[in-house]
């Protein structure tokens, strides 16, 4: 064989090798946490935008899980945060669950349904601590550590903080 019908052969063999170190090309230890909670507003048609997180979503399959198909009731703020592994906590007040969603291609899958009210939440607040989601009961200052498995720890009373 000559370099002229060589000369294919070898570049489709240096276009396979380029184009597998490029796929092989990762960045590893990713934090996607939020290190505090986003309050949204729903607009009228129950879209919540966060400008600075770069999210959008609609909060009626939430109100429905929540409050089925009672029309009357919804929701006037949603609260979101994201831990490191990228997943989004997401509740609001008169919720009794803790929503864990995983981003996809231009969606929110269900990863977790936390309950953590028997008869809705009153004030809840989402905050991180030490790389950890805590949903605070701001009501009754307590506090639950949340992963995307449920709640991680037993209640906790939050500290109160002088003024």
């Amino acid at each position: 064989m000559t370099f002229k019908n060589l000369f294919p052969v070898f570049l489709l063999a240096a276009t396979m090798l380029a184009g597998t170190a490029c796929n092989r090309f990762v960045v590893e230890n990713v934090d996607y946490s939020h290190s505090i909670e986003s309050v949204l507003t729903p607009d009228e048609n129950g879209t919540v935008e966060d400008i600075r997180h770069g999210i959008t979503f609609n909060v009626q399959p939430f109100e429905k899980q929540e409050f089925g198909d009672d029309d009357s009731a919804s929701v006037e703020e949603i609260r979101l945060i994201r831990n490191a592994s990228g997943f989004y906590y997401i509740t609001a007040q008169q919720f009794k669950h803790v929503y864990v969603m995983k981003p996809g291609q231009g969606e929110l899958k269900l990863k977790n349904k936390i309950k953590v009210s028997e008869e809705g939440l009153a004030a809840p607040a989402f905050n991180m601590r030490d790389g950890q989601v805590l949903l605070i009961k701001t009501d009754t200052n307590q506090s639950f550590t949340l992963n995307e498995k449920g709640i991680k720890e037993n209640t906790k009373k939050v500290e109160e903080t002088k003024s």
